[in-house]
C-alpha cells in the first residue's frame, strides 16, 4: 500500500511538472526607442506574422508596450517575438522580468534589428546571440543553409537568394547553433567574412532563443519562404509548451550586495545608508584614515540604528590604516563601492576601483577639472571591459517637483515643442542656492575644512552645478544618448564666498585656516572660496543657463531651487521663494491652450501620480502635489541607490546614462577652464 502511494505521489509530481498549456501565445514586440531608427515595415510584418500564426493554431498579440514586460503578464505567452524592436527599450524593473521569463524556461524569437536591442547589456547580447554593429546597403545576395534539420530551414533550399541588409554582428556568443551562414561572394562588403552567420539557435539558462537576420523589407512577410522560416524559429521557441517554472529562477539570485565605504568625508556616504534597503548585505565595510570624518561617519550610521521610528541595522567594520585605500582593492570585501569625500582623490579612486572589478556608486561631482575628465573616460571605457556598474548619485532626479516638470515637458499637449532658445534667452534655465552652515538629520552640519578648498572640493562651477546640467540634459533630451561633440560651451564665469574666521571656525571647528587655504585668503580674516559659478551652453539646438550660488547661511528657508523650461505651448516653471514659503512649488505658465484643454490634458498626469490637481491662479496654474510625494532631500540618497541596485540586479545601466555621464563632466570642466581663462 506504501509503495502504491508513493508511486501515485510521484506521479502527481511528474505530472504536474511537466503540466502543458491549454493554448499557444506569442507576443509580438516591436518597441523602438525614440532616437532609433525605426523600420517601415514592423506594422505589416507583425500583422501578417499574427495572420499566419493564427492559422496555424498559435494566437498572437502585437504591441510596443513595455510595461507588460512583467511576471504576471509574460506568464501568458509560449514565446516573445522581437520583430524590428530597436535600441534601449526596457528599465531595469523589465529587463528583469525578461530574464525572469527565459530562466523559466520561455521562448524567445528576434527577427531583425532585434538584434540592436539593449546594446550594452551583456545578458541580453549572450541569450540572443550577437550584437548588431553595421550593414552594407540593401542588396541582393545568397544565404546558405547549413542545417535542415531545424524546423526553421527544413524547408528552404540550399542556396536561398533574398535581398536584404546583411548584418554584420558583434560580439556573437561562441556556443550557438548556426543555421544559415552568407555567401559573401555575393554581394558588396568591407566586413563579412565568407560563410558569415544569418540565422541560429540555442538553449539558455533554460530557455530557448532563435533569431533571423532577414525581415528588412515588407517584400519578406509577403514572402511563403520567409514566413515559414519565422514560423519555424517561432515553434522551435515554444517547444513542447510548458508553463513557465519561476523557481528555476532561484539559481541565478544574486546575494545581496556588500557596501563597501570608502573615505566617508561627505554626509552624503551616510546618507544612502539612512534606510534598510531589499537586496543590500547588513554588512558594511569601511576604509577610511582615522579622524573626524570618519568619527561623524560612524555617529550617523550610529543614530540610524538607534532612532525610534524604523532603525536600521547596519553593522560595521573599519580599517583605518594609511594603506587603507590599497588594502580595499585587495581585500575585496564588498561589491558596490561607495565614495563621497574629498574630490581631489576621487577620479584616482574611481578609476583604480573599476580596474579591479568593483562597481562604483560615486557623490557627484565624479571629476572637478579636464584632467580628472580624461580618467573618467578611462574609467568608463574599463567599466564596460568588464561589465560593472560605474554611476554617479543624482539625487535631484528624485525631488517630485523636478520630476514632474520633466513629465510635463514631454507631454505634447501642455507643453508643446521645446523651445530652441537664445544665449540670451535660454530656453532651460536653472539656478540653485546653497549655504555652507545648515542642518543635517537634525543636528549642525560639521563640515571637513577641505570642503572650503576648491583643489579639493572643486569649485562650484564643476561641483553643484552637476546637478543643473544633469537635469537640463535629462528633460531636453530625455533617454537619448548624447555625445560631447553635441555640446558648445558659450560663456562661463566663477566668483568667491567670503566667509570670516569665525564663520569658518562655527561650521569646522578650526580656530585658524590651515595652511592649504592660505592661498585663498583675501585678508587674514576673510576666505575667498570660489562655489559660485555660471554656466551658458548649447547642446544640440538647445540653449541653456545654469548657475549655483552658495551664501553662508539663511534665516529664511534652506537651500532653493529655480527652474524653467520653455515650449511653445507653455512653460513649466519651478519657484522656492518666499511667496511659495521656500516650499518647491510647480508652475504652469504662458499657457496657450484653454483651461479644459489643459484640464483633460493634466488627466493624464494625474493617473500616473494619483492626488495630484491643478488650482488656478490669476493666469497661471499650481501643480498641487501632495505630502506623500515630497520626501525629502536626505530621503532622495535612499531612493537614488533603490535606483542603483536595480541596475546592479541586471548588470545594466540604460543606454544613455554613461554617455550622457560623460557629456555632464565635458561640460562642467571645460567651463571650468574657460572661466578660469577670462580672469
Amino acid at each position: 500500500m506504501f509503495r502504491i502511494l508513493l508511486l501515485s505521489l510521484l506521479f502527481v509530481q511528474i505530472s504536474f511538472a511537466q503540466k502543458n498549456r491549454t493554448e499557444k501565445r506569442i507576443l509580438i514586440f516591436s518597441k523602438n526607442a525614440a532616437w532609433a531608427y525605426r523600420h517601415a515595415s514592423i506594422e505589416f510584418g507583425a500583422k501578417k506574422v499574427k495572420e499566419y500564426c493564427e492559422q496555424r493554431g498559435i494566437n498572437a498579440d502585437i504591441s510596443e508596450d513595455a510595461s507588460q514586460f512583467n511576471d504576471e503578464n509574460l506568464q501568458k505567452y509560449s514565446s516573445l517575438v522581437f520583430l524590428s524592436a530597436n535600441q534601449d527599450i526596457f528599465d531595469a524593473d523589465q529587463e528583469a522580468a525578461l530574464q525572469r521569463y527565459i530562466r523559466a524556461g520561455g521562448g524567445f524569437v528576434g527577427i531583425h534589428s532585434s538584434s540592436g536591442v539593449e546594446r550594452n547589456w551583456k545578458w541580453f547580447n549572450q541569450m540572443l546571440g550577437a550584437t548588431f554593429k553595421v550593414h552594407p546597403p540593401y542588396q541582393d545576395g545568397t544565404v546558405k543553409v547549413i542545417d535542415k534539420k531545424h524546423p526553421s530551414t527544413k524547408m528552404l533550399p540550399n542556396e536561398w537568394k533574398r535581398t536584404d541588409e546583411w548584418y554584420f554582428f558583434t560580439p556573437m556568443t561562441n556556443k550557438l547553433n548556426v543555421l544559415m551562414v552568407l555567401d559573401s561572394t555575393t554581394f558588396k562588403s568591407n566586413v563579412h567574412t565568407q560563410n558569415y552567420p544569418n540565422a541560429w539557435y540555442h538553449d539558455f539558462e533554460g530557455g530557448r532563443s532563435f533569431y533571423t537576420a532577414g525581415g528588412h523589407s515588407e517584400k519578406d512577410f509577403e514572402d511563403p519562404l520567409f514566413m515559414q522560416h519565422v514560423f519555424g524559429g517561432i515553434t522551435y521557441a515554444i517547444g513542447k509548451n510548458k508553463m513557465l517554472d519561476y523557481s528555476k529562477n532561484a539559481k541565478f539570485e544574486k546575494a545581496p550586495a556588500r557596501i563597501i565605504t570608502l573615505d566617508p568625508g561627505h554626509f552624503h556616504a551616510a546618507l544612502v545608508q539612512k534606510t534598510m534597503l531589499a537586496g543590500l548585505d547588513s554588512e558594511v565595510q569601511i576604509y577610511a584614515p582615522a579622524g573626524e570624518d570618519l568619527n561623524q561617519h560612524l555617529q550617523r550610521i550610529n543614530s540610524y540604528n538607534t532612532r525610534n521610528e524604523a532603525p536600521t541595522s547596519w553593522k560595521t567594520s573599519t580599517y583605518t590604516g594609511s594603506d587603507y585605500f590599497e588594502k580595499m582593492i585587495s581585500e575585496k570585501k564588498g561589491d558596490i563601492v561607495v565614495m563621497a569625500g574629498n574630490n581631489a582623490t576621487k577620479t584616482d579612486a574611481i578609476l583604480k576601483s573599476v580596474e579591479s572589478g568593483m562597481n562604483v556608486l560615486a557623490d557627484k561631482p565624479m571629476c572637478i577639472n579636464t584632467e580628472g575628465y580624461e580618467k573618467l573616460k578611462t574609467a568608463f571605457k574599463v567599466a564596460k571591459e568588464k561589465n560593472i556598474l560605474l554611476y554617479d548619485i543624482m539625487t535631484e532626479r528624485s525631488e517630485i517637483t523636478t520630476t514632474l516638470q520633466r513629465e510635463l515637458s514631454m507631454m505634447k499637449g501642455i507643453f508643446g515643442d521645446l523651445l530652441p532658445g537664445t544665449p540670451e534667452d535660454p530656453s532651460i534655465i536653472k539656478e540653485s542656492v546653497h549655504h555652507f552652515f545648515k542642518y543635517v538629520s537634525g543636528s549642525p552640519l560639521i563640515r571637513p575644512q577641505w570642503f572650503m578648498d576648491t583643489k579639493q572640493q572643486g569649485e562650484g562651477i564643476v561641483d553643484v552645478t552637476t546637478h543643473l546640467v544633469d537635469l537640463a540634459l535629462w528633460a531636453a533630451f530625455p533617454e537619448t544618448p548624447l555625445d560631447v561633440k553635441d555640446a558648445h560651451i558659450l560663456a562661463a564665469k566663477r566668483w568667491p564666498t567670503e566667509m570670516t574666521l569665525e564663520e569658518f571656525g562655527k561650521i569646522t571647528g578650526a580656530k585658524t585656516f590651515p595652511d592649504f587655504l592660505k592661498k585663498d585668503l583675501k585678508d587674514a580674516n576673510t576666505l575667498n572660496v570660489f562655489a559660485n559659478g555660471e554656466i551658458d551652453f548649447k547642446v544640440k539646438n538647445v540653449h541653456s543657463k545654469v548657475k549655483v550660488l552658495w551664501n553662508y547661511s539663511t534665516d529664511k528657508g534652506g537651500d532653493t531651487h529655480y527652474s524653467i523650461i520653455k515650449g511653445s505651448l507653455g512653460n513649466i516653471e519651478i519657484k522656492q521663494g518666499e511667496e511659495e514659503k521656500y516650499m518647491p512649488t510647480l508652475y504652469i505658465k504662458n499657457s496657450k491652450i484653454s483651461e479644459a484643454n489643459l484640464n483633460a490634458e493634466f488627466e493624464k498626469l494625474k493617473a500616473k501620480y494619483p492626488g495630484i490637481s491643478l488650482v488656478k491662479t490669476g493666469t497661471d496654474y499650481i501643480v498641487d502635489i501632495p505630502t506623500k510625494y515630497r520626501t525629502g532631500h536626505e530621503a532622495h540618497f535612499g531612493e537614488v541607490m533603490e535606483r542603483y541596485l536595480k541596475f546592479y540586479k541586471v548588470k545594466n545601466l540604460p543606454d544613455w546614462e554613461v554617455p550622457n555621464m560623460l557629456l555632464k563632466y565635458y561640460i562642467t570642466t571645460s567651463a571650468l577652464e574657460l572661466a578660469n581663462k577670462q580672469k
